[in-house]
């Protein structure tokens, strides 16, 4: 069984998008479009309540923060940019998502069907 080159390029191409869509300037320029987008969406009293930080010693490693009420907000945002992201990033994204949704559903069990 021969692997063309067209082929073999297009696997090291996957390979390439799945290294790069995980590094950390890629992940702060997400994390800078979807807060940016969340606090475009969400009403004026909100706006100063989404942000994030990025760990001065860990950059891997980011911070949300978002009060109760503007979750629904940074879900959205999160769901408007996942079409333009990289596969690895989406995932990543996704399990941001989830984590936030745990965490809303678990501070506010009330609303846990998802807005």
């Amino acid at each position: 069984m021969d692997i063309s080159d067209r082929s073999l390029q297009e696997l090291t191409a996957i390979i390439e998008e799945s290294k790069t869509g995980f590094d950390i300037d890629i992940l702060d320029k997400w994390y800078f479009k979807i807060t940016e987008y969340a606090k475009e969406e969400a009403p004026h009293h909100l706006i100063e309540s989404i942000g994030y930080e990025q760990d001065n010693v860990l950059s891997m490693k980011f911070k949300i923060n978002c009060s109760k009420r503007a979750v629904p907000h940074l879900n959205r945002a999160i769901e408007h940019y996942m079409p333009e992201m990289q596969y690895v990033t989406q995932l990543y994204f996704q399990i941001v998502q989830q984590i936030i949704q745990k965490e809303y559903e678990e501070y506010n069990p009330e609303k846990s069907g998802g807005d």
